[in-house]
């Protein structure tokens, strides 16, 4: 668990982003003129100057970017970078239209509630594409290549990010296990699971066995990857003598960790995945013999359908926004429970985009012009994708050498594009800030309501971010459409009030002036990643709070840190409170932050009825009941006291004037378009 965080902002910036994810929270940042669209959003307009000259034709627009894996296949990316040369490369069926909804794309899908036999509620999605379309190499597309994408992401040996094998769709689990008596083994599995591999069952021996096979859950990379010998000596182990001996090492810190830590890991989930995977691997060698998912079927050579045993509030976008990804090239040699032969297709993708991959090499990705798009031809005949680092993307941009980047935003910054005739659009961060509080260190509710009662944001937020920053109620994206806009401040800043809270959790005053509980200060551990400096949006709320529990009697210690070693204190359950930041978000699903069996339920909230409300709003389809339900959801997380949401900021775009055609842009930027929809319409100057 010590890396999950950290695998979970990877996820949450992966397939289909419209921006890379990266960390803009250490960014101050500056006014623009908006817009807001139907759904409450902001949405971006770019600030062109007054005069443009162009200096000459161009004829390759250069991309900037922060990095590359050099995974281009939409099916196994998990780099929001790689998906930003994915997304030119490969058309899709739909996507999503300036406010976040469904849109047709290169195909279309429907939906139609179907009563079952036994009366409750299926779902039927009809996937339709549209006809006499070609990819890059002139093959033809048919529906084959959609339901050659599903196959290989449902597959049981498929190890990249998608989670469509979970998707309740009729025959999924039966086509995963490879059997339609799945249900008994699986339930033997999962007992022997718990009596044998159980935080208080297990037996040293698998526990260790566990972290050796995980690398101690992903958090060993290597000998040098990090001080391993200096945090073994904070740890009280004595590494001497066997610093630069990697085997030797790694053992020291296996046992250190199961002494240490032994509740900061899973070795749970690590075995019921283990066995489940050997039963699949059983299943497959003596054959195959569930060879199709009875649910989804093709209809004819531009049409199929999936069916969904219950109803889904993003089932249209599982099955629809999705790439087409040619069968022929990348799965000639594939059958079920083999991979590989996709796989080594990772880095030369071919799909039927606007644009066709020609290279990567030297940190540059080249494309040139699909003369076979489906749709109109793009006017721009090369596109080049450069690693810039973001302290030299701005510069780049007024100095040529790249057209169009996406750097952190600030006042700084917008000064030097308009000094230098440079545009920007900004739009709403699909993400936001918050400070988190563990209930299972604080498990004392009024504890948490007496903190939550100490946190002032606005002049924070307002400090550091200017106008482009909005202090938000609850703790959920605004740019998502359940967000509940009429919300109301829960916990005001309001040190009295506070006060109010921790004599009600039993703490007084001593004779010593220390606010306690039997004979215990109350002292709270805070972690922020400010690198030392405390060069965070929310640091000020921190000192703040300091300085008022101070005043108390008690004590707020802030841990000033690196992001790294934050997400590694707040996973192995160190901390009291933490602050951090979510981004990328897409949809109102907050099982995975605040169910009681949520991945990244890291603030530990268990609520039987947070869970019955996040059950029932993944299968309402009416929208404005969800919206009610999600506000019921939002207003218990906040009552719990567990989630302060604070902020959410702006992204930036940047363009160059010179060499864009800077009237060929979409006419608004929103968090969910951007110049990539719009790519083949884009002219240079």
């Amino acid at each position: 668990m010590k890396r999950k965080i950290l695998s979970m902002l990877l996820v949450l910036c992966m397939v289909l982003s419209l921006a890379a994810c990266k960390n803009n929270d250490s960014a101050d940042t500056a006014n623009d003129a908006k817009t807001t669209d139907n759904a409450g959003n902001t949405a971006g307009t770019a600030q062109v100057p007054d005069k443009v000259v162009a200096t000459g034709t161009y004829d390759t627009l250069v991309i900037g970017t922060s990095s590359f894996n050099g995974v281009f296949n939409p099916m196994f990316s998990f780099s929001a970078f790689d998906s930003q040369v994915s997304d030119l490369i490969f058309a899709t069926v739909s996507w999503l239209d300036p406010q976040g909804a469904l849109i047709d794309d290169a195909g279309h899908v429907e939906t139609e509630e179907i009563p079952a036999a036994d009366g409750h509620t299926q779902v039927k999605y009809t996937v339709s594409i549209k006809p006499d379309m070609k990819f890059s190499d002139g093959e033809p597309v048919t529906i084959d290549d959609v339901l050659f994408y599903y196959y290989v992401i449902s597959d049981p040996t498929y190890d990249g990010s998608s989670t469509f094998s979970t998707l309740d769709i009729v025959g999924m689990k039966d086509y995963y296990y490879d059997t339609p008596d799945y249900s008994e083994q699986l339930s033997k599995i999962t007992k022997e699971v718990e009596d044998k591999y159980s935080l208080d069952k297990i037996s040293e021996e698998a526990y260790k066995a566990y972290l050796r096979d995980t690398k101690l859950d992903g958090w060993w990379e290597g000998i040098d990857s990090y001080d391993w010998a200096g945090y073994l000596k904070e740890e009280g182990y004595d590494p001497t003598g066997i610093e630069k001996d990697e085997e030797k090492l790694f053992e020291m810190l296996v046992d250190c960790e199961y002494t240490k830590y032994h509740d900061s890991y899973d070795p749970q989930s690590y075995y019921q995945d283990k066995l489940e995977g050997e039963y699949i691997k059983g299943n497959l060698e003596d054959g195959v013999d569930v060879p199709e998912i009875s649910g989804i079927k093709r209809v004819d050579d531009y049409t199929c359908t999936v069916l969904f045993d219950s109803p889904n509030i993003s089932g249209d976008k599982q099955v629809a926004w999705i790439p087409i990804v040619p069968k022929h090239y990348y799965g000639a040699d594939f059958s079920k429970g083999s991979l590989d032969g996709i796989k080594a297709f990772n880095g030369t993708p071919l799909g039927g985009g606007p644009y066709k991959f020609v290279s990567y090499q030297d940190n540059i990705v080249s494309l040139e012009a699909n003369t076979l798009f489906w749709d109109e031809i793009p006017k721009i005949p090369t596109v080049k994708f450069q690693v810039v680092s973001q302290d030299d993307q701005v510069d780049s941009v007024i100095n040529g050498d790249i057209d169009i980047t996406d750097p952190s935003a600030s006042k700084e910054v917008i000064e030097q594009l308009e000094s230098a005739g440079m545009a920007y659009s900004l739009v709403d961060n699909p993400g936001y800030g918050y400070i988190a509080v563990n209930a299972e260190k604080i498990p004392d509710v009024n504890v948490r309501k007496g903190l939550m009662h100490l946190m002032n944001r606005t002049p924070a937020v307002e400090s550091y971010y200017g106008e482009l920053a909005q202090v938000i109620e609850r703790p959920m994206s605004t740019t998502i459409a359940e967000y509940p806009h009429d919300a109301k401040e829960f916990y005001g800043y309001d040190p009295d009030k506070a006060l109010e809270y921790f004599t009600a959790a039993g703490y007084a005053k001593d004779a010593n002036g220390k606010l306690a509980k039997d004979g215990e200060q109350l002292k709270i551990t805070i972690g922020i990643g400010g690198d030392g400096t405390m060069n965070h949006p929310s640091a000020p709320i921190l000192t703040q709070m300091a300085n008022d529990l101070q005043s108390m009697g008690a004590e707020l210690i802030i841990q000033d840190i690196d992001a790294s070693t934050l997400f590694d204190l707040m996973d192995a359950g160190e901390l009291d409170m933490w602050v951090a930041a979510w981004s990328n978000a897409t949809d109102c699903d907050l099982t995975q932050m605040f169910g009681s069996k949520g991945n990244d339920n890291n603030v530990h909230l268990y609520s039987d009825e947070i869970d019955k409300l996040q059950a029932e709003i993944l299968k309402t389809v009416d929208f404005d009941k969800r919206c009610e339900l999600v506000a019921q959801e939002l207003d218990l997380i906040m009552d719990a006291a567990v989630y302060m949401p604070v902020y959410q900021r702006k992204n930036m775009e940047i363009y160059n004037t010179t060499t864009i055609n800077m009237d060929t842009l979409p006419e608004t930027t929103t968090t969910f378009w951007n110049y990539v929809k719009e790519i083949n319409k884009l002219e240079l100057n």
